[in-house]
C-alpha cells in the first residue's frame, strides 16, 4: 500500500519529536546520577554527612566550650571540610584517658602532661595555644607585699600541689630570697570555693583558674603579683606557652589536612571571640555570668589568656620554665622527664603560627 508524501512527512516529524525527547530524558537521567556514581566527584560537593568527623574532649564546664560552640555555630569546621563532635568529661584525667583509649581524637592540657608522656615512650604533641597568665590575687587593702611583712596568713590554690602559678609563686619567693612559706599556709580547694573564702575574707590571698580570676576582678579584689612579674624576676621575657591542643603524632601524620583545617578552626574561633562583642552576648548562657560585672570581666580578660605568637623565643622561654619546674615541681610535676625537649610541639606548629601572624 503507497503513502501519501503528507503522511510520510508526518511520520518523519513524529519520529524525530520521539529522538528529541528521548535525548533530553537520557540527558537529564546523566545529570541526576548520584555523586557516587562518578568515581571522580569533586569533593567539594559532598554533603556534609560524607564529612569526616574530628572528635575533641573537653571540661565538661570549661571555657574551652566558648570556642567549640563558636566554631559549630558559624560552620567554621564544615566550611573547612570537616565536622566537629565535641565529647565533655568531668575531670582531665578523664579527657585524657579518652585520648589514649582513642575515644576522642584531640584534647586540651597542658605541656608537662605531654612531657611526661613522651618520657615514656608515647607519642603525644601539643600544638600550643594558651599562655601562663593570672597570678596572686588580694584585697584592695593588702598587697602582696605588704602580706608578706605579716605571717600567719593563708592562700589559696585551685590547682593542686603542682598547680603551674603556685609553683612559679615558689620559685619567684626563693630568687627574691623570700620565705614563702613562713608568711603564708596554703589551702587547696575547688575554684569556686575558693573564691568564696575570698569573697568572705577567709583567705588573705588566692591562685585561681582565670575565670574565676574575672569574676574576682568584678568583686573589686585587685591582680597584685602578676604571672608576667614572677616570669621575669626568673629572667623569662616572653610568653610561656602552657596549655594547647594535643593529640597523637602518628595520628597527625596521617590526618594532616583534618588537623590543619581543626587548628585554623580554633584560631578563626578565637579571633571572632577576640573581635565581635555580639558574639558574647551569643555566648553569654555559656559564660554562667553572675552578673553584669562579671560578664564584662570574662570578655575583658579572655584575650589575655591567648598566646599571641609561638616562635623560637617563646620556646625557649618555656624551656627556662622547666628549669625552674624541675626544681620546685619534682617528680609529681615532671614524671621521669626534667629537661626539656622540643620534640613535645607538634612538627606542623611553627609554620602554621607563622601564617597566623
Amino acid at each position: 500500500m503507497k503513502l501519501s508524501i503528507c503522511k510520510l512527512v508526518s511520520m518523519a516529524r513524529q519520529v524525530s519529536l520521539l529522538g528529541i525527547l528521548c535525548a533530553v530524558f537520557w540527558t537529564s537521567a546523566v545529570i541526576a546520577l548520584p555523586n557516587n556514581a562518578n568515581t571522580s566527584a569533586d569533593p567539594a560537593q559532598q554533603s556534609i554527612s560524607d564529612l569526616p568527623i574530628l572528635r575533641v574532649g573537653v571540661l565538661q564546664f570549661g571555657t574551652i566550650n566558648w570556642e567549640m560552640d563558636t566554631i559549630i555555630h558559624h560552620q567554621l569546621d564544615t566550611q573547612r571540610g570537616f565536622r566537629l563532635s565535641v565529647h565533655p568529661f568531668a575531670s582531665k584525667n578523664a579527657s585524657a584517658v579518652a585520648l589514649q583509649s582513642g575515644a576522642v581524637d584531640v584534647i586540651m592540657t597542658d605541656l608537662f602532661w605531654v612531657s611526661r608522656q613522651r618520657g615514656q615512650g608515647k607519642p603525644y604533641v601539643i600544638m600550643p595555644t594558651t599562655k601562663a597568665s593570672g597570678g596572686v590575687y588580694t584585697s584592695e587593702e593588702q598587697s602582696f607585699t605588704q602580706l608578706l611583712q605579716q605571717n600567719d596568713n593563708s592562700i589559696g590554690v585551685a590547682g593542686g600541689s603542682v598547680d603551674k602559678n603556685w609553683l612559679l609563686l615558689q620559685a619567684y619567693a626563693k630568687q627574691q630570697e623570700l620565705d614563702l612559706f613562713a608568711h603564708f599556709t596554703p589551702k587547696f580547694a575547688a575554684p569556686p570555693l575558693l573564691n568564696r573564702f575570698m569573697m568572705n575574707n577567709e583567705l588573705d590571698a588566692s591562685i585561681n583558674f582565670w575565670h574565676y580570676n574575672a569574676r574576682l576582678d568584678a568583686a573589686g579584689f585587685s591582680l597584685t603579683l602578676p604571672v608576667t612579674t614572677m616570669l621575669k624576676s626568673l629572667k623569662i621575657h616572653a610568653d610561656v606557652p602552657l596549655l594547647g591542643w594535643v593529640f597523637d603524632e602518628h595520628w597527625a601524620k596521617n590526618q594532616s589536612s583534618l588537623i590543619t583545617a581543626f587548628v585554623n578552626a580554633s584560631f578563626s574561633a578565637k579571633a571572632i571571640l577576640t573581635s565581635q562583642a555580639a558574639e558574647w552576648v551569643r555566648i553569654r548562657d555559656l559564660t554562667k555570668a553572675e552578673n553584669e560585672q562579671v560578664f564584662t570581666s570574662l570578655q575583658n580578660n579572655y584575650p589575655d589568656t591567648l598566646l599571641t605568637q609561638f616562635t623560637i623565643q617563646e620556646i625557649a622561654a618555656t624551656q627556662q620554665l622547666f628549669a625552674v619546674f624541675a626544681e620546685v615541681g619534682g617528680q609529681e610535676l615532671m614524671g621521669t622527664t626534667t629537661e626539656f625537649n622540643a620534640n613535645i610541639y607538634w612538627s606542623d606548629a611553627l609554620r602554621i603560627w607563622q601564617s597566623q601572624q
